[in-house]
């Protein structure tokens, strides 16, 4: 199941730390979860190929360390060939590329864990997508469309 995360504060990492912690339990009950891209409010690491790869738990744990440090994901990720970065209107056109993509075929989980109703748009062209969506706060759901 391809998962991307939208949020990384602290219940977005504890959701990364989770899914790296019960990789044996998903095997046990035949899921796997792909962690296919993450987002904060300013740039966005994904994959490079999204159809077939995930993060590493290495990389999520270590992104997790990163992020709990405070320090700038955007200096460490950037031009380091570890992950496909973007930044600013491209991240909104990637995340829906990435559901027009996945959407239809193997599926795509968009995880909101931001505190924003700024994502309203952007989950709901993704659902249209045929994505499905998981919302950690009721933020989107009351906010006008």
């Amino acid at each position: 199941i391809p998962l991307l995360l939208i949020g990384c504060g602290g219940v977005g990492r504890q959701l990364l730390r989770q899914i790296v912690l019960c990789r044996r339990l998903h095997s046990d009950q035949g899921v796997t979860l792909r962690v296919i891209g993450i987002c904060d409010s300013k740039i966005m690491v994904a994959v490079p190929d999204v159809s077939t790869s995930g993060f590493d738990d290495e990389f999520l744990s270590r992104f997790c360390e990163l992020k709990s440090c405070g320090f700038a994901l955007r200096e460490r990720y950037q031009n380091s060939g570890e992950c496909l970065t973007f930044s600013g209107r491209e991240v909104a056109e990637k995340i829906i590329g990435f559901a027009s993509a996945l959407g239809k075929s193997t599926g795509l989980v968009l995880v909101d864990c931001s505190a924003s109703s700024e994502t309203v748009t952007l989950l709901t062209e993704a659902l249209d997508s045929g994505c499905c969506a998981v919302l950690a706060n009721k933020k989107p759901l009351t906010s006008s469309l």
